[in-house]
C-alpha cells in the first residue's frame, strides 16, 4: 500500500498541533493524578495519605469521603469536625450517590446535629425509597427526636425490607412502649418473623406463657422452615425455664426430623436402637455423662428385644462411675410408671438402681429397688405420681454407698425397653 506524507507548511497548523500534543499530555497528567490518588484513598488506611489524595484529587467524592471515613477514627482534636466537612464535600460532588448521603446524615447526627441529620438521611430516600438501611437509620433519628409514629413508619419499612432488622426494632419497641404487648405490635408490625422475635424477648423476661402463646399461634409450615432457628432458641430458653411442656411441643413443631419425643411422657430411644452421643443436642434424650468408666453403648450380643440393648461394663473392676439420664415432660398431679427390663452380673457393694427426679430441682419424686444380679431378664416397674408444681422429670441411674475413693464395681449391666405409662 503506498504511504502518504502530508507536509505542513503554516505555522499555525504547526502550532495547532504542537498545543494539541501538550494539551494530550497535560489531560493525561492530570488522569494519571486521579487515578492515582482515587486508588490510594480507596486503599489506604492512613488518614496522612487520605489527606494527600484530596488533595490531588479534589473533586473525586471517593478521596474526600475515604478521608472522613479515616478521620472519624483518629480521635485527634479536630477530625471529628473534618470528618463531617469531607462527609459533606463528598456528599456535594456526587449527590446521587444515595450513601454519601446516608453517612452525611449519621455523621452530622453523631456530631449532634439531629435536624441536620434528617434533611440528608430524606435526601438519601429520596434517591433510595425502597432500601432498608436509609429507612432504619432515618426512623432512629426521628425517634431519638420523640417523633414516635413518624419514627415507627420507618422503621416498619424497614423490616418489612429487611427481615435483619426485625429483632433490633423489637428490643428498641419495647424499651419506647414499657413492655406493653398492643403498643409494640402496634408499632412493629403483626408478621409472622415480628411475632416470632416477641415471642423470644418475652421469654427472655420470663413472660412464658404468652410468649409460647404468640409463637403456637404462628404457621405450622414457618415453624420448620424460615423461623426453625428462632424456633431453636425458643426451645432452649423454654427448656431451660422449666417450661418441658411447652418445650416439647415447641421441639416438634420446629423439628423435621422424625426422632425426639413424640408426646408427653415419653422415653426417647427407649430400646436404643439409635447411637447415644455424650453431648447430645437434643436435651428429650438419653444424657451421658463424660468419662470412660464404665464403657457405655448399645451391644447386640444381649437384647431384651430390637436388635440392641444397652451395655454398662466396669470391666475387672473400677472405682469411677459414669451415669446416664434422660429428661421427659409430663403432666402435672398425673401418675405414671416407669418400666424397664435388665440383667446384670455386677459385683460391687454398691447399690445400682433408677430414680426419678424433678428436672428443676433434682428432688427425688421416686426410685426403683436396688437392682439384683439376675441372669435373665427381668421387668423392673415403678409408680410415681408427678407432683402439681411440675411438668419435667428426669429418669437417672444412680449409685448409693460408693464413695469414689473405695467403691470398686465390676462386671456388666444391661438395660433394654424403657417405657413410660399413665396409670
Amino acid at each position: 500500500m503506498p504511504v502518504k506524507k502530508y507536509q505542513i507548511n503554516s505555522g499555525l497548523v504547526r502550532a495547532a498541533f504542537i498545543a494539541l500534543g501538550a494539551a494530550a499530555v497535560v489531560g493525561a497528567f492530570f488522569v494519571v493524578k486521579w487515578g492515582l490518588a482515587h486508588t490510594a484513598a480507596v486503599q489506604s488506611d492512613n488518614v496522612e495519605v487520605a489527606s494527600l489524595s484530596a488533595d490531588l484529587a479534589p473533586d473525586d467524592p471517593q478521596t474526600h469521603y475515604a478521608l472522613a471515613i479515616l478521620s472519624e477514627k483518629t480521635f485527634a482534636p479536630g477530625d471529628i469536625e473534618r470528618a463531617l466537612r469531607e462527609f459533606e464535600w463528598a456528599a456535594s460532588l456526587s449527590p446521587n450517590n444515595y450513601l454519601l448521603w446516608l453517612d452525611l446524615g449519621r455523621a452530622r447526627e453523631r456530631n449532634g446535629d439531629r435536624a441536620g441529620a434528617e434533611l440528608a438521611l430524606r435526601k438519601a430516600l429520596e434517591l433510595a425509597p425502597s432500601y432498608s438501611r436509609v429507612q432504619w437509620a432515618l426512623g432512629n433519628v426521628l425517634l431519638r427526636q420523640g417523633r414516635t409514629d413518624e419514627a415507627f413508619i420507618e422503621i416498619r419499612k424497614a423490616v418489612a425490607g429487611d427481615a435483619s432488622y426485625t429483632d433490633a426494632a423489637i428490643n428498641t419497641a419495647w424499651q419506647i412502649f414499657d413492655g406493653d404487648l398492643v403498643l409494640v405490635r402496634n408499632a412493629i408490625g403483626d408478621s409472622d418473623r415480628s411475632n416470632a422475635a416477641l415471642s423470644i424477648l418475652l421469654a427472655g423476661q420470663k413472660r412464658f406463657d404468652e410468649a409460647f402463646d404468640i409463637w403456637d399461634r404462628l404457621p405450622t409450615n414457618g415453624k420448620k422452615t424460615t423461623l426453625k432457628e428462632i424456633g431453636q432458641t425458643l426451645y432452649r430458653q423454654l427448656f431451660e425455664g422449666g417450661k418441658y411442656r411447652m418445650a416439647l411441643r415447641v421441639g416438634d413443631q420446629i423439628k423435621t426430623e422424625t426422632s425426639g419425643p413424640e408426646s408427653i411422657a415419653t422415653v426417647v430411644n427407649s430400646g436404643f436402637e439409635d447411637a447415644l452421643a455424650v453431648q447430645n443436642t437434643n436435651t428429650f434424650a438419653w444424657q451421658v455423662a463424660d468419662g470412660f468408666n464404665p464403657r457405655i453403648g448399645p451391644t447386640d450380643g444381649q437384647k431384651h428385644s430390637g436388635k440392641y440393648s444397652l451395655l454398662m461394663s466396669f470391666g475387672q473392676g473400677s472405682k469411677a462411675i459414669r451415669t446416664m439420664s434422660q429428661t421427659f415432660a409430663a403432666e402435672p398431679g398425673e401418675g405414671y410408671v416407669l418400666e424397664f427390663y435388665y440383667r446384670s452380673d455386677i459385683k460391687t457393694q454398691s447399690k445400682l438402681k433408677w430414680e426419678i427426679v424433678a428436672a428443676a430441682t433434682g428432688a427425688i419424686i421416686a426410685a426403683t429397688d436396688t437392682l439384683p444380679n439376675v441372669s435373665d431378664w427381668t421387668a423392673v416397674r415403678t409408680n410415681f405420681v408427678v407432683p402439681a408444681e411440675i411438668d419435667g422429670l428426669v429418669i437417672r441411674l444412680a449409685a448409693e454407698n460408693c464413695d469414689p475413693a473405695n467403691c470398686a464395681i465390676s462386671g456388666n449391666i444391661w438395660f433394654d425397653d424403657f417405657s413410660l405409662k399413665s396409670q
